[in-house]
Order: C-alpha cells, then structure tokens, then sequence
C-alpha cells in the first residue's frame, strides 16, 4: 500500500469515526466525512465504494483492540492478575478510542444488524473464550461460583460507561472530558468490585485478595 494511499485512509476513517459517533449511522452524510477528513468526497467512494462499506470498516477497526484486551485473559494466569489487566485494557480502549468505542456501542445498543459477518464471527469467539477462561478458575476454586456468563457481562457494561453514559458523567465530575486520572480510578474502582465480588470464600474469610493497586 502506497504512503498516500494509507495517509488518505487512516485521513477517512478517523473523520468517519468522529462523523459517526456524533450522528449516527443515519445522520452522517459523506461529504460532512470528506470535508472533516480534507479530501474530495470522490475518494471516499473509490476507497470504500459506499458509506455502508465506510461503516463496517469503522466497525471493523474496534475488533482488533477488543481482541487484544482480551488475550490478557488465560487459563493459566492467576485470577486477580488477569482481571485487572483485562478491565484495565478495556478501559484504555475508551481513552485511546472514544469515537470508534462509542460508534460500536451504538451500533450494539441498535442490535448490531450492521455488523459485518466477520466481525460477529470474531466477537463471538472472543465472547465463548473469555467466558470459558472464568468458568476453568470457577471449577479450580479460585474465584467464587459466580455465574460467568453475567460476570463477563458486568466487566463489559463497567467498562463502557464512559462510552455509553458520557453525558452523565460529564455531569458527575463535572469535566465535559474524562481526564487521564478518570479513567484511572475507573479502572481502579471496578477492578476492586470485580475483584471483592469473586474472591474464594476462605480468601474473603481472611479479607486477603491481593492486586496491584
């Protein structure tokens, strides 16, 4: 790929990211796209084809993030370390990425009937495995026997909040834009509910859960 080529693209797609995290899908039109981006709205259409292709590859791009947050969670790892670090990377894909994050929490909230196939594909499989990775600590006795289907579901809704609920926590702590040090003692913060919540009872019994604060 041609350093032009690739400059127009990355140019594309982090326009059609803001584009569309502020409006939509349905809002968006191309040419607000191309004006944001500083290129001929005929560029768009010779990379993408159609804002639907636009879209899926803005959607598209969060994958590979989420995968990566995810890897942190293995069988292998001791619990409270691979729970930290894995809410921890989630946390930092909504500092590095707000606008794709909050496009594809819309896209979720909407029931992802835009989601490329690829992409489904992969989150399911990202999904089964994170889920199964609790599920072999739970049968080892080292978290509690919670039920790791919602347990996944909490880490993924707690760690979305500033995605998806951007208006209230503006108001909360009273900053229009979460600050390092917000995202901080988000991660923080849950990382210790997650943590209290599925310590092993003789663990709890002692008050002895150790993660790095």
């Amino acid at each position: 790929m041609s350093r032009i080529r690739q400059h127009n693209l990355h140019l594309i797609l982090q326009a059609a990211s803001a584009e569309f995290a502020a409006k939509g899908f349905d809002g968006t039109q191309t040419r607000d796209i191309a004006s944001r981006a500083g290129v001929p709205k005929a560029n768009l259409y010779y990379y993408f084809q159609s804002k639907e292709n636009l879209y899926a590859q803005v959607l598209l791009g969060f994958v590979k993030p989420l995968l990566q947050a995810s890897a942190v969670l293995r069988e292998s790892d001791d619990p409270a370390s691979g729970l930290q670090a894995y809410i921890s990377a989630r946390i930092r894909i909504a500092r590095e990425h707000p606008h794709i994050a909050k496009v594809f929490s819309g896209e979720l909230l909407l029931g992802g009937k835009q989601l490329p196939e690829e992409c489904r594909d992969l989150l399911y499989a990202e999904a089964r495995r994170n889920v199964e990775c609790l599920r072999s600590w739970i049968d080892r006795g080292l978290i509690a026997p919670v039920d790791p289907q919602h347990l996944m579901l909490f880490i993924w809704s707690a760690t979305r909040t500033y995605t998806n609920l951007g208006w209230q926590m503006a108001h909360i702590t009273g900053c229009a834009t979460p600050q390092d040090e917000d995202y901080d003692n988000a991660a923080a913060t849950i990382t210790r509910l997650v943590l209290d919540g599925v310590a092993p009872a003789a663990v709890r019994e002692d008050r002895v859960w150790l993660f790095a604060t």
